[in-house]
């Protein structure tokens, strides 16, 4: 095999070694691994309790993600694309906009509470609806490109052979679509085990996480070697996941399907029940954020807006948002399109498992991670902009990767008989066709970055704030009049990301 491909990884394996693997060992190293930390009842409790709600929101997504993405792919639904568009809108919500519109549904004074009758706070279920917000968009997405690969001549032949729509789907697409759904659990389980914002600010010290003890070990008690020990154990349980991750999601791209059925009777029954469920969890809580900015306890209301709009600060928030998601979408775009370039080319399952790293690796362990291993560049812009390229470059990965994965060989064999150099053939065959895919894992990246909260908040400085800083410490001001312009900026926040879609997205990336 030539080196050609390595020479290509070598600058984000270079990136990922500086700014991952290096901040990560540090925090490991810097107080011991006090292993005894596992004998301590509370601790095996708080990891029980972490596997326990990542895996009940892996199943309830499984439930009503795999039957909603079979029926998208066997039947021609009005807005399907757009739907399968707008599912990644949740994915890159920021935490602390997801917070506000669960609440303002399902909180104390929520709207459905009151119309239900029942007060969720203090129980569970916020965390566990928090997660599917996030996390069912995913199992959708991943569960729809699994049953696109099965061709529909194989459920139809089954049918012809006597077999009912039911019988078909278990004994046919389910089979072949099982790598695509079980790596969609996978997923789902390994974010919401991961999760931080989510359960720190709905699930309270009853239902903290490791994730959560992790941050009040560090933060709070100065813990480092306990610490230490619990993000080893979440180490290991992250990268035997994601190993299994990878090995479930090799497959390419979907098989187009064309002249689909119109679904009838029982099937569009449920079919538009499921879809109702995906919106109402997945979009519900962005409309009430919405809602909440121009609601007030008397009525429809500008003033929130007005009270955004005439602060002085918020040009600056706007403008350091969008400032600094650019600059870090530079190197993101670069690093992820080598490192897919190169995995496809090496044909690396060791590359394939690196780019995901960065999103499976706890934040908060690597903020502590920057502080201690960097710290003559804490509090400077160029930390801050490659904890936000580290975010975003793993996303452009997973979305070119299938695109290169799914290219004819024949294509490219072809212009190399016609004279084409191997430079020219990548040229004019393969970067024409894996540019919308390119495009959308741009965008996804570009939405992930404007709403990121966890990196800011710890290596930002004051004139260095953006509207998530500036959502956050409305929210830590009492009064409704702070909650309805953090409704505000929260808006502006989905507002931008939609931006990011619309103007980058070519509508063909998928993130597996």
């Amino acid at each position: 095999m030539t080196p050609f491909p390595w020479l290509l990884a070598l600058p984000p394996l270079l990136f990922l070694l500086f700014f991952l693997a290096l901040p990560l060992t540090r925090t490991l190293l810097e107080g011991g691994v006090n292993l005894a930390i596992w004998q301590d009842p509370y601790f095996t409790g708080r990891l029980t309790w972490t596997l326990a709600q990542a895996t009940l929101t892996a199943l309830i997504a499984l439930i009503v993600g795999a039957p909603l993405a079979y029926l998208l792919s066997r039947y021609s639904v009005p807005g399907k694309r757009l739907l399968l568009r707008l599912l990644l809108l949740p994915f890159v919500t920021p935490t602390l906009v997801a917070v506000l519109g669960i609440t303002a549904l399902l909180g104390p004074r929520g709207w459905l509470t009151a119309l239900l009758g029942v007060d969720l706070e203090g129980t569970p279920a916020l965390l566990i609806l928090g997660n599917l917000f996030f996390n069912l968009p995913v199992m959708v997405r991943l569960a729809y490109g699994g049953f696109s690969r099965v061709p529909p001549a194989l459920t139809g032949a089954a049918r012809t052979l006597g077999a009912s729509g039911l019988r078909a789907a278990w004994t046919v697409a389910l089979p072949l679509a099982l790598p695509g759904l079980a790596a969609g659990f996978i997923l789902v389980f390994l974010y919401s085990a991961l999760s931080f914002g989510l359960p720190l600010a709905l699930g309270g010290e009853q239902y903290a996480t490791l994730e959560v003890e992790i941050y009040t070990l560090t933060a709070y008690q100065l813990r480092l070697s306990e610490a230490s020990a619990l993000i080893a154990g979440q180490l290991a349980l992250t990268l035997t996941a994601t190993w299994a991750y990878v090995r479930l999601s090799r497959g390419g791209m979907g098989v187009p399907a064309h002249g689909l059925p119109t679904p009838r009777g029982r099937v569009a029954a449920l079919l538009w029940a499921l879809v109702a469920v995906v919106v109402l969890v997945c979009f519900g809580p962005l409309v009430a954020v919405a809602a909440r900015g121009v609601l007030g306890s008397e009525g429809p209301t500008l003033s929130y807006w007005r009270g955004v709009l005439a602060d002085p600060d918020t040009p600056l928030l706007i403008g350091n948002t969008v400032r600094f998601g650019l600059l870090a979408l530079l190197g993101a775009t670069l690093l992820g399109g080598l490192h897919a370039l190169a995995a496809w080319l090496a044909r690396s399952r060791a590359l394939d498992l690196l780019s995901l790293l960065p999103l499976m690796v706890s934040p908060v362990s690597l903020a502590v991670g920057y502080l201690l291993a960097y710290p003559a560049l804490s509090a400077t812009l160029p930390l801050l902009i490659a904890a936000y390229t580290l975010l975003g470059f793993p996303l452009v990965t997973r979305s070119v990767l299938p695109a290169l994965r799914a290219l004819p060989p024949r294509l490219l064999e072809a212009a190399r008989t016609l004279g084409a150099g191997r430079r020219a053939a990548h040229r004019t065959v393969t970067f024409p066709l894996t540019l919308p895919a390119l495009r959308g894992g741009v965008a996804l990246a570009l939405a992930t970055v404007l709403g990121e909260f966890g990196a800011t908040l710890v290596l930002t400085r004051p004139e260095w704030a953006t509207l998530s800083t500036g959502l956050y410490e409305r929210l830590g001001r009492p009064g409704e009049r702070n909650l309805g312009e953090a409704c505000a900026l929260a808006t502006i926040l989905l507002l931008l990301a939609a931006l990011s879609f619309t103007l980058l997205d070519g509508g063909e990336g998928e993130v597996t």
